[in-house]
């Protein structure tokens, strides 16, 4: 790592520097417009990043999103103008990056006597990239080996999900760099749940209900924890995220996991994942009260945005991490639907209708409407809208073919979403963006003259929410 070293941005040594390379996963989505330049302008400032910045852009573990923005609408085909616009907005808050701790050597024998020690970020980046350069290529080896450890398992699946998601491009985007950072962010990150993933509770939420081998659908695994009296007891506060609140939901995602089987084959995983992605998507949709402008959730929105990588990293695992990885999933979105009060769901006709272009088709570039999403997500400055986009482009695609839409065994998949017409309830929603405020050295909101609007954070099971945080139509 470069230390405080800075770069301009007309310096292509950085490259080199930084050992940055981007390739791309069959997995992995693009559109038109992605090419030679603007591949050149994604590596070029992948590599800045890398080398002047933290994984954590304040000392509570907020995490840098300027990879995961700038890959997203690399994938769509912005333009190298945007890119470097994108890597600007993002770059201007972030923390420089952390000079080696020379008394300190991490290596396969120690490697567990550092976690959760932000201090030790750059020593994990070069322990890392050493096991993937001594790998002879099976990178994928590497992640299964260290992600899936005991200990670091519990790290990996915290911090709504953005070690999982900055994974998630490195295995798109095939860069040692970037999974090197990633398994970093990994290994120095907090511990979120207290024991839902330690070895012997998730070893419980992976055998299951024994007397129930089919399991129940996720739908009714939400209705049953929303008439639990455990979430009775979570209580509203303007800060979802209160002690005992983190307690509750943490209890109701171990009891309700268990409750959600997954077989050992390659025909279940994909079943189930596909059905683990189009709840998320469909809970995303429906938390707005009737009568209100489109209200969505910050913390399920993580859900949604790193479903994209599923598919990517079920490719490159053993059917073993296959199913465990799903069984950890599933218990972070329904930690997080807990903390929210376990709110109804306002699923509306348009949200499953099977005419999915219904929604101004005539309007958009050549009959698609898709490209108008695509043209307003590469343009909106929320690190996180771009990403909401090509986790519902990826499951549109998923459920447009009547044979990638089965039924799981025993129970009925939730009904398809349209999510044409979910993304462009974000891309016309959420069009707010960050920045460091110069005076308090702290992020602040910039929010349009139009009255724009930003992602929703409390329990939205309750009044107070809505009185507090919703706008009427």
């Amino acid at each position: 790592m470069a230390g405080l070293d800075f770069y301009n941005n007309d310096d292509n040594s950085v490259i080199d520097k930084a050992g940055m390379a981007l390739s791309h996963s069959p997995k992995g989505l693009l559109l038109p417009g992605v090419d030679q330049t603007t591949h050149h302008e994604a590596v070029r400032l992948c590599a800045r990043d890398y080398l002047e910045n933290h994984t954590f852009f304040n000392d509570q573990q907020y995490h840098n999103h300027l990879n995961h923005h700038l890959l997203a609408v690399f994938s769509m085909g912005a333009s190298a103008k945007r890119l470097q616009e994108v890597f600007d907005i993002n770059n201007n808050y972030q923390r420089p990056s952390l000079a080696l701790a020379s008394d300190v050597t991490i290596t396969a024998d120690n490697y567990t006597e550092y976690l959760s020690k932000e201090e030790y970020y750059p020593n994990y980046i070069a322990f890392y990239r050493h096991e993937l350069a001594e790998s002879n290529g099976d990178w994928n080896a590497v992640v299964s080996k260290y992600f899936f450890d005991p200990q670091v398992f519990p790290l990996a699946m915290s911090g709504l999900l953005h070690p999982f998601i900055q994974l998630g491009y490195g295995l798109e985007f095939k860069s040692e760099a970037i999974i090197a950072c990633a398994l970093a962010q990994v290994s120095v990150h907090k511990k979120q749940f207290s024991y839902a993933l330690d070895s012997e509770t998730f070893d419980e939420i992976c055998c299951g209900d024994e007397s129930n081998a089919v399991g129940l659908s996720l739908l009714d695994i939400l209705n049953r924890m929303r008439n639990d009296s455990v979430t009775a007891a979570i209580a509203y506060n303007d800060d979802p995220y209160t002690e005992d609140n983190r307690s509750y939901a943490q209890a109701l995602a171990v009891k309700y996991a268990k409750l959600w089987t997954v077989e050992s084959s390659e025909s279940a995983v994909k079943e189930k994942s596909m059905e683990a992605v189009s709840v998320i998507a469909l809970v995303y949709g429906s938390l707005t009260r009737p009568g209100y402008h489109p209200t969505l959730e910050f913390g399920i929105m993580h859900n949604l945005t790193s479903s994209y990588f599923l598919p990517i990293f079920l490719e490159a695992l053993p059917l073993d991490n296959q199913v465990r990885l799903l069984h950890a999933y599933i218990v972070t979105f329904l930690y997080m639907f807990a903390a929210k009060g376990c709110p109804p769901l306002h699923i509306q006709p348009e949200l499953t209708s099977t005419n999915t272009h219904s929604v101004e088709a005539s309007e958009s570039l050549g009959g698609n409407p898709w490209m108008d999403i695509f043209t307003k997500a590469i343009a909106n400055n929320d690190m996180h809208v771009s990403k909401v986009v090509r986790a519902l482009w990826r499951l549109s695609l998923l459920t447009a073919f009547p044979d990638q839409a089965k039924s799981v065994k025993g129970y009925e998949l939730p009904p398809a979403v349209n999510c044409l017409h979910l993304a462009r309830i974000t891309v016309d929603s959420i069009n707010q963006s960050t920045r460091r405020d110069s005076v308090t050295d702290k992020m602040q909101l910039e929010i349009p003259e139009d009255d724009g609007r930003g992602w929703a954070h409390g329990v939205l099971a309750f009044d107070e929410f809505w009185t507090k945080q919703g706008k009427l139509l």
